[in-house]
Parts: structure tokens; C-alpha cells; sequence
């Protein structure tokens, strides 16, 4: 056995159809080196961090079990304090955090605010100010304190070029998982392979797309990954469908050599909060549901048209969860999700 993606023969480990971090355990056993798989878990960083809130929202764990913590945005009803944050634990609970803030009052003086979680953080911030002269006013505080707590999901990772380095990575991955490890390595697949050494996005074998027939093929939700992969004969090309998060897409040209007599089809639905596969109803085979994403019915790379297709998934993710959702219009800044 060897790599999928470099053929090294050496410390082989199992590599990860969907990305452990995203709720993945899909795995193909020697699937690939150390090395490769270090590299990847570097690209997958990337998008991990830009998708914190996105993972805690939705409660997705990952490889340990555990739910990331996200920072959010506080403010406390009915009183004037700036600059508050806490963090959303895996839970749903918010803990906030100390802050002082520079503040300037309406005659022009300045001076600083604080919000402090405990009283002896607060008597520690008074001691040291009067140590250095300082006059301190304490604030009274409500008996009761009601907060709201918000966060904010961009869309730009998905552009980036780690992002599509693992969605490629996804695809051959999943040729590797229901085909076979030796199927993965035959030379029809080594212009996906060079995804790991591509400097820019164009030189990625893969587009972002839309496109409403696709969305409609099956039933969704936020917490779906999934793949659908045609190699034809006839055309000797193939392609795959890698969707995450049940509506942001790639479509991926895995081959442009393709070399069986035979085409192939086949497709994997993952539900990254239950951890294991899906079986949905699909409206028709990947061969038709491809060729319509080929078709001039799709737009590519345009981030709003992404953020109209996603958002509708997330907002019924949250409905069920009791959480209200808003989407920040794209004319006034860049598509997003805000819960």
C-alpha cells in the first residue's frame, strides 16, 4: 500500500474522508503518509478557525469529543457597557469574561469603564487605580442582569485556497474509501494530486457553485457532508460534488484522463452531528444530478448566490434549535450568517 496523494510507502495513517474537526470518521486505513497528512491537518487548521462559531452552533465534536467554545459579542439590557465578550460553551451557556474599556464623557474627559464578572476582580481593578492616584466610581448593578450574546459567520473560507485544498483532498479521498486505495493511486488521478503543491486558487482543479436543481435533489440539513462522484467512459472525464455543511459546494474535476471501460457512480451523505452515514432519498443518479451542475443553470464563485443557497439550511437549523438567525445583507458588507 502506499500514499494516496504523494505514493510514499512509509508511515503510513489513516486519513479522513471528512475532516476529524468537522465531525469526520469516515476513514481510509494507510491511506495516506505522515507527512501528507500533516499537511493537510495545516490547511484544515485554517478552516477550523475560521469556522469556530460555526462548529459551536451547530454542535458538531471533533476528534476528542469536544464542542469548540466561541467568543461572542455581550450586551447587557438597560445598561451602557461597550466592549463586552464572553464565550458560548459547548453547552449553549455564556461565561463573559472582565473588561475595561477607554470611555470619553460628554464634557470631553477622559476616563475608563469596567465590567468585571466578580467582586474581587472589580476590588483589584479599584485597588490598583487608586495605587496610581486615580479617582473610581463604582456602578450599581442590577439584581437581575439579562444579556444578549451574538456572533457573526462569514463566508470567505470557503473561497480560500485551504479550503479547496481539502475539498480535493475530500474527493480523492472518497474515491479511495469506495473504490479502494490502489483504485486512488492509478495515474488517471495525478492532476488531483497536485492540489497539495497549487500556490493559487486557479490553479485548483475545482469551482464554488449554486444552483437550485442540485439543493433540491435530496433533503438537507446543516449538519450534512457529503460527496457524489460520476467517472464516465464515454466522456473520459470525471467529476465529484463535495457539499459541507449541507449546502456550500464544490464541484471537483478528479480526472481528465479517465481510462476504465466502465463508468462509475457512487455517493456518501455523512451526518456530522450523529457521526455516522445517511442514506436520503436522491431525485435522480450522480451521472444527471452532475451534468445539471455542469450546466449553464449554475453560477460560480459568487458569494452572494452561495450565501442564498446556504442560508436557508442554517435558518432552519436554528428555527429547530430556538436560536434567532439573521442574515447580514450583502450589499453592506460581506455575505454572512449572524446568530
Amino acid at each position: 500500500m502506499a500514499c494516496m496523494f504523494c505514493r510514499s510507502e512509509v508511515d503510513l495513517t489513516r486519513e479522513h474522508v471528512f475532516p476529524a474537526f468537522m465531525g469526520g470518521e469516515l476513514t481510509v486505513p494507510d491511506g495516506s503518509c505522515n507527512r501528507c497528512n500533516g499537511e493537510f491537518g495545516k490547511w484544515e487548521s485554517a478552516i477550523r478557525d475560521s469556522t469556530r462559531f460555526l462548529l459551536n452552533l451547530l454542535q458538531i465534536e471533533n476528534r476528542n469529543g469536544e464542542v469548540p467554545t466561541a467568543r461572542v459579542e455581550v450586551e447587557i439590557r438597560g445598561m451602557d457597557v461597550k466592549g463586552l465578550f464572553g464565550k458560548r460553551e459547548a453547552d449553549g451557556t455564556i461565561s463573559l469574561s472582565d473588561v475595561v474599556v477607554p470611555d470619553v464623557e460628554s464634557d470631553g474627559k477622559k476616563h475608563r469603564r469596567g465590567f468585571f464578572v466578580s467582586k474581587a476582580s472589580a476590588e483589584r481593578f479599584i485597588e490598583r487605580s487608586r495605587a496610581r492616584g486615580e479617582k473610581t466610581t463604582e456602578l450599581s448593578m442590577p439584581e437581575e442582569i439579562v444579556f444578549d450574546a451574538s456572533y457573526t459567520q462569514t463566508l470567505p473560507f470557503i473561497f480560500t485556497l485551504e479550503a479547496r485544498k481539502v475539498a480535493a483532498k475530500i474527493a480523492l479521498a472518497s474515491i479511495a474509501y469506495k473504490c479502494g486505495v490502489p483504485f486512488a493511486l492509478s495515474p488517471q488521478f495525478d492532476a488531483l494530486r497536485q492540489v497539495r503543491t497549487a500556490k493559487t486558487e486557479k490553479e485548483m482543479p475545482l469551482r464554488v457553485f449554486c444552483n437550485k436543481t442540485f439543493i433540491a435533489a435530496h433533503a438537507r440539513n446543516a449538519h450534512q457532508h457529503s460527496v457524489m462522484c460520476y467517472l464516465s467512459a464515454g466522456k473520459k472525464k470525471g467529476w465529484a460534488l463535495v457539499t459541507l455543511f449541507g449546502g456550500l459546494s464544490y464541484v471537483v474535476e478528479v480526472t481528465g484522463n479517465y481510462e476504465e471501460r466502465s463508468s462509475r457512480l457512487f455517493s456518501i451523505f455523512y451526518d456530522a452531528a450523529a457521526k455516522k452515514p445517511l442514506s436520503p432519498v436522491v431525485l435522480a443518479d450522480e451521472m444527471t444530478i452532475i451534468g445539471e451542475v455542469l450546466s449553464k443553470n449554475s453560477i460560480f464563485e459568487d458569494r452572494d448566490a452561495i450565501d442564498e443557497q446556504w442560508f436557508p439550511i442554517l435558518a432552519a437549523y436554528c428555527a429547530d434549535a430556538g436560536i434567532e438567525l439573521e442574515r447580514i445583507p450583502p450589499e453592506s458588507s460581506p455575505p454572512a450568517a449572524s446568530a
